[in-house]
């Protein structure tokens, strides 16, 4: 352990580590509904319309986070892209950074609490951690506020070891950063941790570098410009709806439908804090020791900031209305820590502690090898009877009736080799090399990555619905005579991901509005409708009875459609994962001999 934990070489490792358990699937994984999108796509607007203080989806604003991970993501598109070129992977880049952020940070604050070689084995075990490489991958802010605040808890370790003004500064950048990201999460985290320490040690002495007074002046700077051009901008109301209708409704209830009973997070923890899982509980055991007085002072501080760190801030989202998997996840870089802890001290440990610590490990090894195959055989295939119906009805679209042979040997494959190497990880587990444990349970982490995001999740063809109608879209000069990127889409399929996809040009609404649409333009255009979300107009797709009282009427419909001049017509299946309802979408192009079409035809 000492020769991989050494110097520059151990940052690398862990840098890399990180890194790799992120791109798992950001190159490969399509848009993802809704967060995701809705992010990207506000980047995306800025970039075209230049505007980078406020934050809008289409013509709606965005007024629920600040604007930091919007520049960062822009900044990558500049200088890896376009915002013309949708090319999702781009807008992951900060994220996966902030991953690599987060899991270097660690290892420098576990450099300080629990020694060199224990802060490696936990840097590394958190690096491939199952939700940093989830988040190290989707475009939105939580990679990025896990790497500002572990820099923050980094700092303040360093501070109680007597650093002065210089890592002062470092701490005060981080929290600067941590609130343009995501608001209050990281000075909640910090300031939580802080005043525990207070009322716990009744000393604090070690903090008087953060009054070094360009500090707190640093990061009101970080934030204070911007603020003030979006209160501006919306008339004062940022800050009003941030608060008002976004963060008060989940300090209130179960926002969005994402509640949960206290302990949600607890009983997910061994699932996502994989496979750091195998050796926390053995740490928690060394640490539950050091309290007591079986150490040096030096250990059990050690001991008292790991738990400042992570239960504070654990018990706030475990208390919180509104539960969401990666809201704790800026307590994991601590439960590392302990792990790594864990994994050094495995042989002093009792023995119940250790083989609870395997069980959990095991547990999540075998609901991850059953689970993330069976959800690629669920979400494999996009057949529907309704898809089949319209294909037979002469619509054209792709939809598999079954798995594709070589991909399902692919998914099978690195299920086996993940199973493998979280068994051979147990094994080693049992003897007294800890390298070996930490090697193991290091590639089963990246197992993992590689078996969910890089071969089942991108494969999952039914959730793909975005992807499909872009598809479609992309024969639009064939039938229409004018350019996919330059044709409208109308749909009443409202997910993020569709408008990320095809444009800010898209324009969403009920079937009656994208109808009522698409009747008031002249040049072409790329209807989708979504039958599951309007079962009378399914109905009347298919010839079914419909209610009496229904608005839709077969003839009045039909001539709607003729009169628009529906020269082809497609299909799209799958599954809207966001609202978990199998869906079809029926996609018509209208008008395709008229205005701007013929104009490119005769050119």
């Amino acid at each position: 352990m000492a020769e991989l934990a050494k110097g520059i070489r151990a940052y690398i490792i862990i840098g890399l580590l990180a890194g790799l358990a992120a791109l798992a699937g950001i190159f490969t994984l399509p848009p993802l509904d809704r967060d995701e999108s809705r992010f990207a796509q506000a980047t995306a607007q800025m970039l075209e319309s230049g505007d980078f203080v406020s934050i809008n989806f289409l013509d709606e604003a965005r007024n629920k986070k600040p604007v930091g991970i919007h520049w960062l993501q822009a900044v990558s598109v500049a200088a890896f892209s376009s915002a013309e070129a949708r090319e999702i992977w781009a807008y992951r880049l900060p994220s996966m950074f902030g991953a690599i952020l987060a899991a270097l940070a660690c290892f420098w604050a576990g450099q300080r609490l629990v020694g060199r070689k224990a802060a490696f084995a936990g840097a590394a075990l958190f690096a491939v951690t199952v939700l940093l490489g989830i988040e190290g991958g989707i475009a939105k802010t939580d990679a990025m506020l896990v790497g500002c605040t572990t820099l923050a808890m980094a700092a303040l370790a360093q501070l109680r070891a007597g650093k002065g003004k210089k890592t002062a500064l470092l701490f005060w950048f981080a929290i600067g950063l941590g609130a343009l990201i995501k608001g209050p999460v990281t000075p909640m985290v910090a300031g939580l941790a802080i005043l525990v320490l207070v009322i716990w040690e009744r000393k604090a002495n070690w903090l008087k570098p953060l009054g070094f007074w360009p500090g707190p002046l640093l990061a009101i700077a970080m934030v204070l410009p911007w603020l003030i051009s979006i209160q501006i901008a919306t008339d004062g109301g940022f800050l009003r709806q941030a608060i008002g209708d976004d963060l008060a409704p989940k300090l209130a209830g179960a926002a969005e439908r994402h509640g949960g009973l206290f302990g949600y997070h607890l009983l997910l923890a061994p699932l996502l804090l994989f496979p750091a899982t195998l050796t926390v509980i053995p740490g928690l055991a060394c640490l539950t020791s050091a309290l007591r007085g079986r150490s040096d002072e030096k250990t059990a501080g050690a001991a008292r900031f790991l738990l400042a760190w992570a239960i504070p801030v654990w018990l706030v989202f475990e208390l919180l209305p509104t539960k969401l998997p990666h809201y704790v996840l800026p307590a994991y870089p601590a439960l590392a820590l302990i792990a790594g802890w864990g994994l050094m001290q495995m042989n002093k440990v009792a023995a119940w502690q250790k083989w609870t610590g395997w069980a959990l490990f095991a547990f999540a090894g075998l609901v991850f090898a059953i689970l993330m195959p069976v959800l690629f055989v669920v979400y494999g295939n996009n057949a529907s009877w309704d898809a089949v119906r319209l294909s037979l009805a002469g619509f054209e679209g792709g939809f598999e009736l079954g798995l594709d042979p070589a991909i399902a040997a692919i998914v099978f494959l690195t299920a086996a080799v993940f199973a493998i190497l979280t068994g051979a990880a147990l094994m080693a587990a049992r003897g007294r090399s800890a390298v070996m444990v930490l090697c193991l349970a290091v590639a089963a982490g990246l197992g993992w990555q590689v078996m969910g995001r890089a071969a089942a999740a991108p494969n999952a063809y039914a959730v793909r619905l975005a992807d499909q109608v872009r598809a479609a879209r992309s024969y639009s000069q064939t039938i229409a005579g004018i350019a996919p990127e330059d044709i409208v889409t109308a749909s009443s399929y409202t997910e993020p991901s569709l408008v990320f996809s095809l444009g800010t040009d898209t324009m969403l609404g009920t079937a009656e509005e994208v109808l009522a649409f698409a009747e008031s333009r002249s040049d072409p255009i790329l209807i989708v409708l979504d039958l599951s979300r309007d079962a009378d107009l399914r109905a009347l797709w298919f010839g079914d009875t419909i209610a009496a009282d229904s608005a839709w009427r077969e003839y009045e419909f039909f001539e709607r459609l003729h009169a628009l001049g529906d020269c082809h017509r497609g299909l799209a299946s799958g599954t809207n994962y966001s609202r978990g309802d199998e869906t079809t979408l029926v996609l018509m192009f209208t008008r395709c001999g008229t205005g701007a079409a013929r104009e490119g035809m005769d050119h």
